[in-house]
């Protein structure tokens, strides 16, 4: 195999006195860095959309989700999708990538952004008067994927008599509410291997801003608190 890394380091950094006692400084820097397999020693006949040229090394590999199913007249007009079990209202229903009428390992494709960040950022100041000095620093990450676990009320395949957080408790598919983009499918007290599949209904976006540090002090000859 081959793999292609790129990417930009950036950093910057101001510093002014403005008078005697007024101290400002300002700092910002910025890591982009995208990489992309070349040549993987792949068969012939693997369709483009399972093919990992082009894609990111730390891609995620699964099902692509088409939200939830209404109801039984859903689940009889879409292809089928065995993946234990029966697939019930409320389940989650997949893409037919290759159109074949049947949902499986033949259906997985490369899903969001990578597991590692291709960017990374940050952004702080820091103002000294006379005896007092302010800091903050400001760190993000951007262009990254998560890939969620074990969110399946009310067992997992190991465990069972598990809880379920409220979030859950609040926007999933019931009878009394099927709605078809719930952020959550059917409860079940069972473990569904059908809505436990890596799909792109349990990607999300990994991307955050957070403010990492704040500081005030005041300085008293050799003394700083």
């Amino acid at each position: 195999g081959g793999v292609l890394n790129r990417g930009l380091d950036l950093s910057l950094e101001y510093n002014k006195a403005i008078s005697r006692d007024l101290i400002i400084s300002v700092q910002g820097s910025l890591t982009y860095a995208h990489n992309e397999v070349t040549f993987r020693d792949e068969p012939n006949n693997k369709p483009a959309y399972m093919r990992h040229k082009g894609k990111p090394v730390n891609a995620i590999e699964g099902l692509v989700a088409a939200g939830l199913f209404r109801d039984q007249a859903d689940i009889d007009s879409w292809p089928t999708q065995d993946f234990g079990g029966t697939v019930m209202p409320g389940d989650i229903k997949y893409l037919d990538l290759n159109g074949d009428r049947k949902i499986d390992g033949n259906d997985v494709t490369m899903l969001g952004y990578p597991t590692v960040p291709e960017i990374i950022y940050g952004l702080g100041a820091s103002i000294q008067y006379k005896n007092f000095d302010f800091s903050f620093f400001f760190q993000g990450t951007a262009r990254v994927s998560l890939r969620m676990y074990d969110m399946h009320p009310f067992r997992d395949n190991q465990y069972s008599g598990f809880n379920m957080t409220q979030y859950v408790a609040d926007d999933h598919w019931s009878e009394a509410d099927p709605n078809p983009n719930a952020a959550y499918p059917r409860l079940d007290y069972r473990y569904n291997a059908n809505n436990t599949q890596t799909s792109s209904f349990w990607i999300k976006n990994g991307s955050y801003l957070r403010l990492k540090s704040v500081e005030l002090g005041f300085t008293y000859k050799s003394l700083r608190a």
